[in-house]
């Protein structure tokens, strides 16, 4: 909120990002259980049809439009302390000051992108954390390889920054692997062609829907050998001083192309300060007797079961 708007609210005052949350979480859950909603995203023109267009596409409407109201509320009370002399001190600041030397960009865009990043984020972003603790209760091994690096680098006594992140190689390691094996958006949000492309011999026409399917990459690049194991080390060079790129290409978890996912940097900061700090003062264990279950839900988020985990403080 703050990288966006420049404001965070306090504990005790945030009633209004607490609706706002719950509005997308109960948008979310709707769309999971819907069995339309799937054909409103490969065939648009699906809401013409009555009754159906209504269940597949019409009724998440009115929910995009109120949290649509809470952006576009923030991107006004942000524009209002916009200074063009001075430095920015926020993305909404920053692109407002870049809109002065590119005539494509406008105020519609800005509050379409911070839409994306606010929205996007949100959901994404904890799902993979939520991940992250599975794969951690269930390869304790891998815990403790991931808790010793950051003690001996960050120690006790601070939190994690990014100046951290270029020392811990297996750190980044496992965040890949989770991601990889997370795979929370098999095919990630459609494209469309807008000029005829070739493709293989195979000429694609203008306004064609494409699915990325990086769930086949993810899950089955030959480069993944036992592609279902979580096993951070296949992402370090054989010299442990590297990450192995041909690798970390293959990790598409935001997409492809110069439309992959806008948010994708600060889902990285994300993912890296909250992990790490979890660990540094955390075990991460699953509760007595009980079998971690890492099958994923079959929803337009590929969601974990819902099961209780065990947090044992390190000293």
């Amino acid at each position: 909120h703050e990288v966006l708007f420049g404001y965070r609210y306090a504990f005790d005052d945030c009633a209004d990002l607490i609706d706002y949350v719950e509005s997308f979480n109960k948008m979310i859950a709707g769309i999971a259980t819907s069995k339309l909603f799937p054909l409103g995203i490969l065939f648009p023109a699906i809401r013409h049809v009555p009754i159906i267009g209504w269940h597949a596409v019409e009724k998440h409407r009115a929910t995009v439009r109120k949290n649509s109201d809470y952006i576009l509320r923030n991107v006004t009370k942000a524009l209002q302390s916009y200074d063009a002399e001075g430095e920015p001190t926020n993305f909404v600041h920053a692109y407002k000051q870049r809109m002065h030397s590119n005539e494509y960009l406008d105020e519609d865009n800005l509050i379409a992108t911070c839409a994306d990043f606010f929205s996007a984020g949100q959901e994404t972003t904890t799902t993979t954390l939520r991940w992250a603790m599975l794969f951690l209760a269930k390869n304790q091994l891998a815990q403790e390889k991931l808790r010793e690096e950051v003690h001996r680098v960050i120690g006790f006594d601070r939190l994690p920054s990014l100046d951290d992140k270029n020392k811990m190689l297996y750190t980044q390691a496992t965040i890949h692997e989770i991601q990889r094996l997370a795979n929370i958006l098999r095919t990630n949000v459609p494209r469309k062609t807008h000029k005829p492309t070739v493709l293989a011999g195979q000429t694609i026409p203008a306004g064609t829907a494409i699915h990325a399917d990086i769930h086949y990459v993810l899950w089955n690049d030959p480069l993944f050998v036992n592609p279902r194991e979580f096993h951070p080390e296949r992402y370090i060079a054989e010299d442990g001083k590297i990450l192995r790129k041909e690798l970390v290409d293959r990790t598409i978890a935001f997409s492809l192309g110069k439309r992959a996912c806008a948010g994708e940097g600060l889902a990285r900061v994300e993912l890296f300060l909250a992990l790490t700090a979890t660990v540094q003062h955390y075990r991460i264990l699953p509760v007595a007797t009980a079998t971690i279950d890492l099958t994923q839900q079959e929803k337009p988020i590929g969601f974990p079961i819902e099961q209780m985990l065990r947090l044992e403080c390190v000293m």
